[in-house]
């Protein structure tokens, strides 16, 4: 029989929040600091706007947030019950994301943040927090690897990391 590791396993490092929030906090920080440059370009090039109407994006853009804010409270309530158990967890928003929480930000609340903001320049922004994000996570990724082995390694050809993945979803 093999025993699991304990689940500090998935976030690397000794700090205390960095245990409990994976690279989350770091992923924030860098995202913010992101937003307050792509703002200021924003604000150099005279914010151009997607659409003169903002009517529709300013809509589109607090229903994607409350979807991302959905997704994120979703996850972690999911999330909750299978830390106490050090097991893989693959249900709810997790049978679709390796990283739910995560998705909900940068797939959801940022696209919905660009669309709120009605501006071309925003729109940088979240092409570039897709590539640090990936970049990110592969410290968790690698931690869940050496922990779960197979079991994670087939969950990961499953799933998307924060978009869903559709092709080549294997049924059960």
């Amino acid at each position: 029989m093999v025993v699991k590791k304990s689940v500090e396993y998935c976030f690397i490092g000794s700090d205390k929040i960095q245990k409990l929030f994976g690279v989350g906090p770091r992923g924030a920080a860098i995202s913010l600091l992101l937003l307050v440059l792509i703002a200021w370009v924003d604000r150099v090039v005279g914010h151009p706007a997607i659409m003169v109407n903002e009517v529709p994006m300013k809509t589109a853009g607090v229903i994607l947030v409350v979807i991302g804010l959905g997704l994120h409270f979703w996850a972690f309530f999911t999330l909750r019950n299978w830390w106490v158990n050090s097991r893989l967890c693959t249900l709810g928003p997790f049978k679709l994301f390796r990283h739910p929480m995560y998705a909900a930000w940068i797939t959801f609340i940022c696209s919905g943040v660009i669309l709120y903001l009605n501006s071309w320049t925003y729109i940088l922004w979240l092409v570039l927090l897709h590539p640090i994000w990936h970049r990110l996570v592969i410290k968790e990724e690698t931690a869940m690897l050496d922990n779960f082995g197979d079991e994670y390694r087939e969950y990961a050809m499953r799933t998307g990391r924060f978009i869903p993945r559709m092709l080549n979803r294997r049924r059960k």
